[in-house]
């Protein structure tokens, strides 16, 4: 069987660093499986602290506490279940590997791109999860087996890969890693998530 009529699995990893002093990190990831489906979730709770780690700790139980539903739809309940928090930016990826497509809803400072033949970069719509959410539109797009998507807090300064070695974009781990130690900045909490999709 070719590589092209292959199902793609996706390979994901992350990496997180709390900002200097603090002793939990206020950027959280989360990946899991639901049916065919995997969906992974990037959370940067609003500062950093303890209370930063608690909105984001909340928000990703919630957005995996509602199988079935659409990824908008989860950051929507999310974000009314956590009025009482000070609130996060998140981004919540569903990947399709059957369809080769990735559904994404993403609100506040969370920053992301599909590196493929032509990069596609999206930002978080303008909010923030426990503040109010304008009405919410997933973006839909389709990948290929060699592309790289890549997610990220504003603890990173933008990413790009287009520089970087063929063997160092397609290792999810070795990839994340990279980024945080040259793309990490001192001044806040940092949350990357890569995921590869060629076997």
């Amino acid at each position: 069987m070719s590589l092209a009529s292959e199902t793609p699995i996706p390979r994901i990893a992350a990496a997180t660093r709390t900002y200097p002093g603090e002793t939990v990190c206020g950027d959280m990831v989360a990946w899991w499986q639901e049916g065919d489906a995997t969906f992974a979730c990037i959370v940067d709770g609003l500062g950093h602290g303890p209370d930063a780690h608690h909105a984001a700790r909340i928000l990703l139980a919630l957005v995996e506490g509602q199988a079935g539903l659409e990824p908008t739809d989860r950051l929507v309940i999310a974000d009314r279940a956590m009025r009482h928090t000070r609130g996060a930016a998140a981004a919540l990826v569903r990947i399709d590997p059957d369809a080769r497509t990735i559904t994404t809803a993403a609100v506040g400072n969370i920053q992301g791109a599909l590196f493929s033949t032509r990069t596609l970069r999206f930002d978080g719509m303008p909010g923030i999860v426990g503040a109010g959410l304008r009405p919410l539109k997933p973006l839909v797009v389709p990948f290929t087996p060699a592309d790289i998507l890549v997610l990220w807090t504003d603890g990173l300064r933008p990413v790009d890969l287009e520089a970087d070695p063929q063997a160092a974009r397609s290792d999810p781990e070795r990839l994340a890693a990279n980024l945080m130690a040259s793309h990490g900045r001192q001044s806040d909490d940092c949350g990357v998530l890569c995921v590869a999709f060629r076997a």
